[in-house]
């Protein structure tokens, strides 16, 4: 049966952070730079508000969301509320504030773009290579399983296989997310997008096909949208705003001064909901925050392929671990890093000496 109403809750807590990444514009545009961050009481409001009309997964995003102090008493309420949570952290901050959140994030995501700390900084435009090392001894430590979270660029896209086996030998997922179209990125060229195909069977590694297949295509189409934006995700503000029809391309943004009941019943929420993925910006659009969800909202191929990768996820992750034991490397996360690409360093040597 397919799903009717909205399932995630995208909340913005703060627009604030702490590295410049190559592929987001929220640090360098004006409009984000203004406003406070999201209040308690208003996030627990919503919080209940959204529940009501479906949402069960709420992931607390921004800038960095571990940059927000009340970023713990958030996932309580959400937690007491039946939400399953999600986080995708730098890993700048992580290690001091660990404890408070260790039990707290279902889905907790390290972005980690390169095997290699001068590309991975570069990428992000901070020196926060050795925080995700340090982060992932220190979840480990916690009981706590992290998923890796790779965005891929035809700058990074051959680490992937060296990422792939870093996350074999700790016990992580990696994540991969292909680069979106969007903040004058260019999309993935077609032999990036065949690596990350040529990966996509490897046990701890997630990709949605869907996805892919999606990009192969060129993205939304306006004529035959994919998109369900609208009706799959609730998109919230730091000022306690309602975003519409998506945040990286809002044209609309409501006060929440009353229930988003109230709001969903409106000729504006109506009017959005029914252009969804059909606005002239919608053409091309890749961007998987909003097409992982909408993949569930109609019956087709992508449908079959995102459910398929869900159920992938959930049996490596969950399932599995209880019937195949793990052999892991309970190395600090950098050595296990620094053997790795010295390793590989080592082979492509001796490629090249041999083809002298």
């Amino acid at each position: 049966m397919l799903i009717k109403k909205p399932i995630l809750l995208h909340y913005y807590i703060t627009y604030s952070c702490n590295c410049c990444c190559t592929f987001c514009d929220i640090w360098r545009t004006p409009k984000y730079s203004s406003g406070h961050d999201a209040q308690i009481q208003d996030v627990e409001k919503n919080l209940k508000s959204a529940y009501k009309i479906g949402t069960r997964f709420v992931d607390f995003t921004g800038g960095e969301p571990l940059l927000h102090p009340d970023l713990p008493f958030m996932l309580k309420a959400a937690k007491s509320i039946g939400y399953r949570t999600s986080i995708t952290t730098n890993c700048k901050l992580y290690p001091k504030r660990a404890r408070e959140l260790a039990g707290l994030v279902d889905l907790l995501h390290f972005s980690l773009d390169a095997v290699s700390p001068e590309l991975h900084n570069s990428i992000r435009g901070c020196n926060v290579f050795s925080h995700v090392m340090e982060s992932i001894d220190t979840a480990r430590f916690l009981n706590e399983k992290p998923d890796i979270l790779f965005t891929v660029t035809d700058q990074n896209a051959d680490h992937l296989e060296k990422l792939a086996l870093f996350c074999k030998k700790t016990g992580l997922l990696l994540l991969v997310n292909p680069v979106f179209n969007h903040y004058s990125i260019n999309r993935l060229e077609g032999r990036s997008l065949t690596k990350i195909f040529d990966l996509s069977k490897s046990q701890n590694v997630y990709i949605n096909k869907a996805l892919l297949k999606l990009n192969l295509a060129g993205g939304n189409s306006i004529r035959n949208p994919r998109c369900r934006a609208v009706s799959s995700t609730v998109v919230i503000s730091p000022q306690n705003e309602l975003l519409l029809p998506c945040f990286h391309f809002y044209t609309e943004k409501f006060p929440i001064s009353t229930s988003l009941e109230k709001l969903f019943m409106t000729k504006s929420y109506i009017h959005f909901r029914s252009m969804q993925g059909r606005f002239d910006f919608c053409q091309g659009c890749n961007l998987n925050c909003y097409f992982d969800p909408s993949f569930l909202y109609k019956l087709d191929r992508y449908f079959m392929d995102s459910l398929l990768a869900k159920a992938g996820y959930m049996w490596h992750k969950h399932i599995k671990p209880f019937f195949v034991p793990a052999h892991l490397d309970r190395r600090p996360a950098d050595k296990i890093m620094a053997e790795i690409t010295e390793t590989t360093a080592d082979k492509t040597c001796s490629r090249h000496i041999a083809a002298i």
